[in-house]
């Protein structure tokens, strides 16, 4: 069996920030390398996966950076670009591996760039979104926390907890992001969405509110969303504060799993025919605010970063039952973990 590589981002200063390249091989977790670089909190892949993307900081303001990706999955850094905005944290590349787009949650905007032969070549946009929620605190204007393309490639899905919104910008080869055709689908007030997971079918789509602590099923169809269902990531019997973070589709379609931040927990839901949600289980994650959670290459096995406890545990996934099993693997080393990728 071959070992099955992926990335973990750690979100602190040089020397130990950076991505961290991992192998699971004949079930055991086992490092490879490592690049460091200031601050990463997400990466992205370019569509031919030649290329991968961070957002970081240079300076202390928001940055993205571009590695080119070697044969055997190391990173070799091709340049960085600030993003002109605070607190970038994800970011997306367009079909055609044109363009990257980053979102800088502080300020609530979209930095857009055109990429050439993988490197950043120069911002071309800025997307200020405008507005606010209801909640004082977190929501006093835009936070745009999540960028994907949309499954059909035609849209940059975009993800404001501040202003409760999903927003899909037209994107074409030719001009990127078209910023005055934006079609927006507004939440709950007050729900705080954060990320979203397409389903496999691209015709649904799954959004997580952090503040909500919800699911918020979508049916998908052309830059539109139209509501089915909203379901609660917590148990009834919880009553303590929680926010969560992260949410994941199975490569089936037969489960979406996300992650509670305070309960400290995976939340695992079995996807019906008509695409809607029901509890199924429920899976402490080891550790404390579990940022990320992802399967793992081959799809049998799933892992959480637990940001604030420096750990990411693993467990064994059964596609028949939906059952997360802890597996043994569990990295202690890793400064503020925020994502896992591959």
């Amino acid at each position: 069996m071959m070992a099955e590589i992926f990335y973990l981002v750690a979100c602190a200063a040089s020397p130990e920030g950076g991505i961290y390249r991992y192998a699971y091989d004949n079930g055991i977790v086992q490092q490879l390398g490592f690049t460091p670089i200031e601050n990463a909190s997400y990466v992205t892949l370019s569509p031919d996966r030649q290329f991968l993307y961070a957002v970081c900081s240079i300076g202390g303001q928001g940055a993205a950076a571009a590695f080119k990706v070697n044969r055997d999955q190391s990173l070799t850094m091709l340049n960085i670009m600030p993003t002109e905005g605070a607190s970038a944290c994800h970011l997306a590349t367009s079909p055609d591996g044109k363009f990257l787009f980053c979102a800088n949650y502080r300020n609530g905007t979209i930095a857009e760039f055109a990429l050439h032969d993988g490197g950043i070549l120069k911002r071309t946009k800025i997307v200020q979104h405008s507005g606010r929620g209801p909640n004082v605190k977190r929501q006093d204007g835009p936070h745009a926390h999540f960028t994907s393309m949309t499954p059909d490639n035609k849209y940059l899905c975009v993800i404001d907890l501040g202003i409760d919104a999903v927003i899909c910008y037209p994107v074409t080869p030719d001009q990127g992001l078209i910023q005055d055709q934006a079609i927006i689908h507004k939440v709950e007030p007050g729900a705080g969405p954060r990320h979203l997971a397409f389903a496999p079918d691209g015709k649904h789509a799954y959004v997580l509110t952090e503040l909500g602590n919800t699911v918020i099923t979508l049916a998908y169809r052309d830059g539109h969303f139209t509501h089915r269902q909203t379901i609660s990531t917590l148990p009834k019997a919880y009553s303590g504060a929680s926010f969560a973070a992260a949410i994941r589709v199975s490569a089936d379609q037969r489960f979406v799993i996300a992650s509670n931040r305070g309960f400290d927990s995976l939340a695992v839901f079995k996807i019906q025919p008509d695409a809607t949600l029901v509890a199924h289980d429920v899976v402490l994650t080891g550790g404390k605010s579990p940022r990320d959670v992802n399967f793992l290459p081959g799809n049998l096995h799933f892992a959480a970063a637990n940001e604030s406890s420096d750990s990411v545990f693993f467990y064994d996934y059964d596609p028949a039952s939906g059952k997360l099993t802890p597996d043994g693997n569990v990295i202690t080393t890793l400064p503020c973990p925020r994502c896992i990728f591959w």
